[in-house]
């Protein structure tokens, strides 16, 4: 049927029925796109200049469900999922590409710890280049490793020209080289003088006697071991300053040689201190919040990962903030991060037994030890009431809802499983509170 005859048809039906007919269409499309597990729609119910309208707003709808389902499962890292995606649901053609990038990037990922340096990515944007440039500086790193171990090895059990040969090459590196009498401790060779120079406010004394520690620590019985025994040593030395504090670190990699017939290590020192600060601010940016200061989601899911790998008792909280949008939506976003960072503080009540994690814009994981779902559940009736009454005459009402799962020894299901099901359970908090506005508002205007 034509749009004009549509509208012509339309135009002599009754205004009742237009109006039921507009009225449930608006609220389908409301639904589909803010409560979708309650959208209906009855295209026989309505009259018939609407129903091809009503059956392309149930297509719309379940487009835009498989590709909320498609992104929720890929935003909790659930690259292999089989989800049943139309084949001319357009909507969700760029996500099913992504699914299929990441998935790729995954694996490749994988080969790369593997030690295949072939990999390369290139369909990544700046990502691509990033991670090609490390694969070339780790291929080119190993291959330099592998050449001077192999060449030190070789060399040390050579003659004393060999021997002479191997310092004059070691001159140039850049890295600090060491060989230190097994037994002894007598330092036999070094490839920088001074020494004292490389090492802030640290005595020659102090550093050495933490080499001979990490030494005495990896090759506690070198006779029964061998002069043959490849297991190199790795660690890390920190060096501290008078108050301290940390000043320096160094990565530490030795192998076992024998050194003009002396059963000996030879070191390799890299100053690492940049680098290692460089890793903990990364690390901080990985495992808090910019906003709340609150845990990540990175940092929350691996967290229960752990616990639940170590089959730790505990309850999972979700909490879902109240009416966010409309509080951004009305007031700006500078009072919703205001209404946000509010909720984070009054979570913290749980104290040290939670670990509380923002998921992402309105959403919260707690991670509760020491409690029982019932216990929880009474502690975040209190937190709410607490969160609803503080008001400081804000000009909005502030609440959340929460769904819990509490998690045995004996679980067997996933992180990304249980997560699921406190979610779950938050919008049947949800929907139970709504309805319960809803009855009080009416008894209200009756």
């Amino acid at each position: 049927m034509s749009i004009k005859k549509n509208a012509e048809s339309s135009a002599s039906l009754p205004v009742e029925e237009v109006q039921y007919a507009v009225d449930a269409l608006f609220a389908y499309l409301r639904d589909t796109l803010y409560a979708p597990r309650q959208a209906t729609l009855e295209p026989e119910q309505l009259a018939e200049p609407f129903r091809d309208l009503a059956q392309g707003l149930l297509f719309i709808g379940k487009c835009i469900d498989e590709n909320r389902t498609l992104s929720k499962e890929l935003g909790r890292g659930n690259l292999d999922t089989t989800l049943a995606v139309s084949p001319d649901n357009e909507v969700a053609s760029g996500l099913k590409t992504l699914q299929a990038t990441l998935k790729h990037i995954s694996w490749q990922v994988g080969q790369i710890a593997k030690g295949d340096y072939s990999q390369r990515l290139s369909y990544a944007g700046m990502f691509s280049s990033s991670i090609n440039d490390m694969i070339a500086q780790l291929k080119e790193r190993d291959s330099a490793m592998r050449a001077e171990i192999m060449l030190t090895q070789q060399l040390a059990a050579d003659s004393r020209n060999t021997v002479l040969l191997l310092e004059g090459i070691t001159k140039s590196i850049e890295e600090l080289i060491i060989v230190v009498d097994h037994s002894t401790h007598e330092w036999l060779y070094t490839n920088h003088e001074p020494l004292h120079s490389l090492f802030a406010e640290k005595s020659m004394g102090e550093v050495k006697a933490l080499l001979y520690e990490k030494i005495d620590e990896y090759y506690q019985e070198p006779a029964e071991q061998g002069e043959g025994m490849e297991a190199p040593l790795q660690s890390l030395v920190e060096l501290h300053k008078k108050d301290g504090t940390v000043s320096q670190i160094f990565s530490v990699v030795g192998y076992p040689i024998t050194w003009m017939g002396r059963r000996s290590v030879v070191l390799k020192l890299v100053d690492v201190t940049q680098t290692h600060r460089e890793h903990e601010e990364l690390k901080a940016v990985a495992y808090y919040d910019t906003l709340t200061r609150a845990y990540s989601r990175h940092y929350g899911m691996e967290t229960l990962e752990r616990w639940i790998l170590e089959q730790e008792e505990f309850t999972i909280a979700f909490v879902d903030m109240d009416g966010l949008k409309y509080v951004n939506d009305t007031y700006g976003h500078m009072t919703g991060d205001e209404y946000i960072l509010t909720t984070a503080e009054v979570l913290t009540s749980f104290g040290r037994h939670a670990v509380i994690c923002r998921l992402g814009g309105d959403e919260f994981m707690l991670l509760l030890r020491n409690y029982s779902a019932e216990q929880a559940n009474e502690e975040l009736e209190a937190i709410r009431a607490r969160l609803a009454d503080n008001h400081d005459d804000c000009e909005y009402d502030r609440s959340f809802s929460f769904g819990l799962v509490e998690v045995a020894k004996d679980n067997t299901m996933s992180a990304s499983l249980l997560l699921s099901i406190a979610d779950e359970h938050m919008y049947e908090d949800k929907r139970i509170r709504k309805k319960e506005r809803q009855a009080e508002m009416f008894r209200e205007e009756s």
